[in-house]
Order: C-alpha cells, then sequence, then structure tokens
C-alpha cells in the first residue's frame, strides 16, 4: 500500500509540472518560425511530453521504491522537474 501511495504521489508531482508548462504554450510566434525540414509535427508534442512525464514519473517512484532515504538523487530528480515545469 505504502508503494501504491508512494507512486501516486510521483503521479501527481510530475502532473503538477505538466499543468504547470500546459498554461505557458507557444503561441502564434512559434507558428511563424521557419522551421527546418525534420520538425516534427505539432500534434506529436501532446502524447510525446505525456509519455515523457509518466515516464519521469515511474523512474522517480523507482528510485524511491528501492532506496527511499536516497536523498540526492530524489532531489536531483525534483530539480529537474522544476526545470522541466519552467
Amino acid at each position: 500500500m505504502r508503494n501504491l501511495i508512494a507512486l501516486v504521489v510521483f503521479l501527481a508531482l510530475v502532473s503538477m509540472a505538466a499543468l504547470f508548462g500546459a498554461f505557458f504554450q507557444p503561441g502564434t510566434w512559434y507558428e511563424a518560425l521557419v522551421k527546418p525540414p525534420l520538425n516534427p509535427p505539432n500534434w506529436i508534442f501532446g502524447p510525446v511530453w505525456s509519455v515523457l512525464y509518466l515516464a519521469m514519473a515511474v523512474s522517480g517512484w523507482l528510485v524511491w521504491r528501492v532506496r527511499p532515504d536516497a536523498v540526492r538523487p530524489l532531489a536531483l530528480w525534483g530539480a529537474q522537474l522544476l526545470l522541466n515545469a519552467g
């Protein structure tokens, strides 16, 4: 039960970062940029970022599950999440 609660906490933290980032979507300026031919289409970013955020939550949870006292790795995980949200 403790592992499930921790997983929900990691998912909630990552969801908050994702929601924060969703408030600051690029506007028309991004659409007006001249992009290289290999630039992915706009519709792909939502699904890809969803998978990435899910992977970030699971990775943090896996570290916590193996070593709940791993302060430094979990602090770095939290720092990267804050930077990602920013």
